[in-house]
């Protein structure tokens, strides 16, 4: 298994944080990148977190699980997550379990911005 990174890109829109995934998403490299992510989600200026996929290799059921809690717990503040540009792999499993009926699925990162 292979790392996963995260690059934080901030927009004109300084409610909204664009979050790349590169490498994998599993139960191996999920602690770190909770503690990086919880930050963002904390901060009361940020309202929408972006979720750029395109550079995610593999996604298993512990990262699927991840992005539903954050999706959750985030909701309580009227805040949102927002998915896009997955791979076919990985929007297979996205697909598979049904995460697009509860947060908001683009397929690239500037469509997300436009219509946000």
């Amino acid at each position: 298994m292979s790392d996963l990174k995260i690059s934080i890109t901030d927009v004109p829109n300084k409610t909204i944080k664009v979050i790349s995934l590169i490498g994998e998403m599993d139960e191996i490299n999920l602690e770190p990148f909770k503690q990086q992510i919880s930050s963002i989600s904390d901060d009361p200026n940020v309202k929408i977190l972006l979720f750029d996929l395109s550079k995610l290799e593999f996604i298993n059921s512990k990262g699927i699980g991840y992005f539903v809690s954050v999706h959750t717990h985030i909701s309580k503040f009227q805040k949102f997550l927002v998915l896009t540009a997955a791979n076919e792999a990985v929007m297979d499993v996205i697909s598979l379990v049904g995460l697009t009926t509860i947060i908001k699925y683009f397929d690239t990162v500037e469509e997300a911005l436009v219509n946000l």
